[in-house]
């Protein structure tokens, strides 16, 4: 079907474009002005941020969201959803400066199901300002969706089709009309695809010197729906009213089959599992913009509604007389209000200063079922109910100070949390609940002297925290076969952290950056062996994890007249400390960072793209990250006097980007091969159709920069 789809859009659009042709020559006689385009540049460096255009890009601009944080510099997203920046786990995900709320295989699940196309930029923020939330040790990355600039309607559809071992495809398009008072904006999107994951686990118990080896293959089918619209109205010259509403709805079968060995016991068999996930998420918000009369002055509000919901049916038939029957839900509601405001106070001093609520319910429930000699019985071991309830408030005040050759923010932010949850219980675990109270304050200071035109110093401080994810405080159990099962922890402990970098820029396309940060009680997870060779994965507080390194990007270098190139090299060295059973562990190890992303453009309408990126061996809590390479290429060629374009495309072409993992724990080691269907070749089509006159872009200030911590 992902074939009729990608064929369907492709056909539709050249259709479109064919019309397009004939229909809009006279109204390009009727604009009144010449507008004059120029190529931005593929990379922005800033202090504490670097930017990436996915219109400047070839291959990044082809796939899933998922498929372009991925391919980033710096960027690593583990088997689990975990999201490293620079090596650290615990990046917040924004979008449009709005929260995702979303974590794990529910942040997944939106990446993979939202095409690329309908991304302008992203930014990696390594030092985020006291405007944004505090959550997030190792700072944020904010994907920016395309704005439409043009007055009159505007409609761009997008396609797109990859395969490798299997296939998926993209259809989407997006409208806006604009007007003196008003602007609308629409925004759907369809995705379908198959992926085969192919997984080897060799596990060695050193207490009885047995051996497990399991060896699995996953076939998955993801269906998604994305919408997004909204609409503006200018109420005057200096006040802008908004109102937006998006949805995700995606659905997930999955067939399994693994096969166990355990040698020493000589026993052997298959368990074969089947899973039927529907995940569906909607926000809605509003938000006001008003400018005061003094000039860079304003005041913004926002309120956001978020409500998210989750089912999942699990069979698991297993070759020893275990077979079970999950049925999972999940419930949230998630109420989010912010007001800031913005003065100048002279032509060198700015001051900033605002306030946020936001109010969280979530329900979820888990059971497991046994067959019987009277039909399917309830496991009382497994299985909860669990309701969980949190209230952040928070304030910041931040003022700026600039001048020709000193620039110069340093803001405070004060944070309230309250939390209480309730665990259900089971006849294994007992009713219990939690209720945690605390405030804290996070200062941070960015300083950038400029020594010449060329050359400048730059400094920044930052404080900031890691909640637990919410599924990290829900002790239910989740089993994925006999040995390995997972839960929460309800005695999770927030971490902080305080993160330094120094950095020395020229002539802003070479920048190096010296960077140390430090974790007390870092959340990783934990490998424990339980009875029957069982390994339980649960989360847990670190003692102490510290980071230092050296980053350094050197962007768009015209080597030729038709060849520019984007390098980034890091090196960083990871230290993590905990205690297990009385026995202090560590895991130390420095880690290389290498990628090169080389743009070719050999005429106004041929241009290819050649990518690649390696990462060392990591240490990355009590586990070690095996080494992966990736290379990815594309060749792009404009139609339709430069609307519209088709690229060809190769993703990680010598299949050499996996998932290796080596876990050492109290009592047993672990090997883990995980392979996805990463290797891909496929085609992308997009077509842009804009009829009117450019308009100046209102400022958007008011949009809620938090993320939550939802993984049900």
């Amino acid at each position: 079907m992902y074939r009729t789809l990608f064929l369907g859009t492709l056909l539709s659009g050249v259709s479109l474009v064919a019309w397009s042709q004939q229909q809009d020559t006279i109204a390009d006689q009727r604009l009144k002005e010449v507008v004059v385009t120029a190529k931005l540049p593929l990379v922005e460096m800033s202090a504490g941020k670097t930017t990436y255009r996915m219109d400047a890009s070839i291959t990044q601009s082809t796939g899933s969201l998922y498929d372009v944080l991925s391919s980033l510099p710096g960027v690593m997203i583990d088997s689990g959803g975990n999201i490293l920046l620079n090596g650290q786990s615990g990046a917040i995900i924004l979008i449009d400066g709005k929260p995702t709320y979303l974590s794990g295989d529910e942040l997944m699940s939106l990446l993979k199901s939202t095409p690329a196309t309908n991304t302008d930029k992203i930014d990696l923020i390594t030092q985020p300002s006291a405007l944004y939330d505090a959550a997030g040790s190792t700072g944020l990355i904010d994907i920016r969706t395309r704005k439409i600039k043009l007055r009159g309607m505007n409609l761009n559809l997008n396609g797109n089709g990859s395969l490798g071992r299997s296939g998926s495809g993209y259809g989407s398009a997006s409208m806006n009309i604009r007007e003196d008072k008003f602007n609308f904006y629409l925004t759907y999107s369809y995705y379908q695809g198959k992926n085969i994951i192919d997984m080897f686990i060799d596990r060695i118990f050193s207490r009885d010197e047995e051996r497990m080896t399991q060896d699995s293959y996953r076939k998955r089918e993801t269906t998604s729906h994305y919408l997004r619209t909204g609409c503006d109205f200018y109420l005057n010259k200096r006040t802008v009213w908004g109102t937006s509403f998006s949805g995700n709805f995606s659905g997930q079968k999955e067939n399994a089959d693994m096969f166990t060995k355990i040698q020493e016991g000589r026993t052997a068999g298959n368990t074969y599992s089947y899973t039927d996930r529907d995940r569906n998420n909607l926000s809605v918000g509003t938000n006001v913009v008003h400018e005061l009369k003094k000039e860079g002055g304003e005041v913004s509000a926002s309120f956001d509604y978020f409500h998210y919901y989750n089912t999942e049916n699990q069979l698991m038939d297993s070759f020893k007389p275990d077979t079970l029957k999950g049925d999972m839900r999940g419930n949230i509601n998630l109420y989010v209000g912010q007001a800031d405001a913005i003065y100048p106070l002279n032509e060198r001093w700015k001051l900033q200063a605002g306030a946020k609520t936001s109010f969280v319910e979530i329900d979820n429930t888990a059971g497991y079922m046994r067959p019987s000699v009277s039909g399917w019985l309830s496991d009382g071991s497994l299985g909860s109910h669990f309701v969980y309830n949190e209230n952040i408030n928070a304030a910041y005040l931040q003022v700026g100070y600039e001048t020709d050759c000193l620039k110069l923010t340093a803001g405070l932010r004060l944070e309230h949390t309250r939390v209480h949850g309730n665990f259900g219980g089971n006849t294994v675990q007992k009713d219990s609940s939690f209720t945690t109270n605390y405030l804290h304050l996070f200062p941070t200071l960015a300083l950038q002297y400029n020594v010449s035109l060329n050359h400048a110093f730059q400094f920044s401080y930052g404080r900031r925290i890691a909640r637990p994810n919410y599924n990290d405080l829900n002790p239910f159990t989740y089993i994925f076969d006999e040995y390995t099962h997972e839960g929460g922890n309800t005695k999770l402990r927030s971490s902080f952290s305080d993160n330094i970098e120094l950095a020395y820029v020229y002539r802003d396309w070479l920048q190096t950056v010296f960077f140390c940060s430090h974790t007390e009680d870092a959340i990783m997870k934990s490998y424990q062996e339980r009875e029957n060779q069982c390994i339980y994965v649960m989360p847990e507080n670190l003692s102490s994890y510290t980071q230092t390194g050296i980053r350094i990007h050197a962007a768009n270098l015209g080597l030729t007249q038709f060849w520019k190139m984007n390098l980034t090299a890091i090196g960083m060295y990871n230290d993590y400390n905990w205690t297990e059973q009385g026995s202090k562990l560590k895991n130390r190890m420095f880690t290389p960072i290498f990628s090169s992303i080389n743009q070719f453009t050999f005429t106004s309408t041929w241009s290819a793209e050649l990518s690649a990126s390696y990462n060392g061996r990591m240490a990355y809590g009590q586990a070690t990250v095996h080494p992966a390479f990736e290379m990815n290429v594309g060749i792009q060629k404009k139609v339709f006097r430069g609307k519209g374009s088709v690229t060809l495309f190769a993703k990680d072409i010598f299949d050499t980007n996996l998932q290796k993992v080596d876990v050492r724990a109290l009592g047993t080691r672990a090997f883990v091969d995980e392979r996805h269907n990463k290797r891909v070749v496929g085609i992308a089509f997009m077509w842009r159709f804009q009829k009117g006159s450019e308009a100046k872009e209102s400022r958007r200030k008011s949009e809620v920069d938090e993320t939550k911590r939802v993984n049900l």
